[in-house]
């Protein structure tokens, strides 16, 4: 009886342990001309906010995953980058990733993603070269993985600017998959700043669309034959 007791014990540790690892897990890194210079610790409440300097940058943000929202969406809210007092070229990468998603919630082997992107330049514009605002999937659920581009959009100047919807296809074979925002800035003098956002959203597929409204149709038909009744 004893072992049976130690055994079942054993067994429900293994399976809360197995649902740990598999929550969903947010977490940020930032580089400075390519040589890393901060990590966040990895939280799985769903929500990640950062703030911090470099050499030459200071950054803050706010990250939203699953549980926050619903999966698989990701978003990283108003990520604000500032560049301090220096001459000459200097680029800051934001990296923020999602791991431990379940594939279902895409669409698995249909999955349909959407990316969007917002950019404003806010102060010396003019000292902002370029912002690159980039979306990636890791069916083999690796943490800051780069390796499948869902989207990506380049700003040079200007007021708010918003890329709309761009959607991608990409199947997801695996039980769990990971998405990585990447936001990369490079500036050419200091005092500058701006803000940017950018989401990755599932996009329901034709027929599921189809499906539902053949449903609410025939809801909607149900209720009118009572209606008449």
């Amino acid at each position: 009886m004893k072992k049976l007791l130690m055994a079942g014990v054993g067994a429900i540790c293994l399976s809360f342990a197995a649902i740990a690892e598999a929550a969903p897990s947010l977490s940020m890194r930032v580089f400075e001309d390519n040589v890393l210079a901060f990590t966040s610790l990895p939280t799985a409440t769903g929500t990640l906010l950062t703030n911090g300097t470099t050499p030459n940058f200071q950054f803050a943000s706010t990250s939203f995953g699953s549980p926050a929202v619903a999966s698989p969406s990701f978003i990283t809210s108003g990520t604000e980058i500032s560049s301090g007092d220096f001459t000459g070229t200097h680029t800051i990468r934001l990296e923020f990733t999602q791991t431990g998603l379940d594939s279902s919630t895409a669409g698995g082997l249909a999955a349909l993603l959407g990316s969007s992107f917002t950019a404003n330049f806010l102060v010396k514009g003019e000292f902002v070269d370029t912002l690159t605002l980039s979306t990636f999937v890791s069916a083999n659920n690796i943490a800051y993985d780069q390796a499948t581009l869902l989207a990506t959009r380049t700003y040079t100047n200007g007021p708010t600017q918003d890329s709309g919807l761009i959607t991608t296809g990409v199947p997801l074979p695996n039980a769990t998959f990971s998405e990585t925002v990447v936001i990369s800035a490079t500036f050419i003098g200091g005092g500058a700043g701006l803000q940017n956002s950018a989401q990755i959203v599932r996009v329901p597929e034709p027929a599921s669309m189809m499906l539902l409204g053949t449903a609410l149709l025939g809801l909607g038909l149900v209720r009118r034959a009572r209606r008449q009744a």
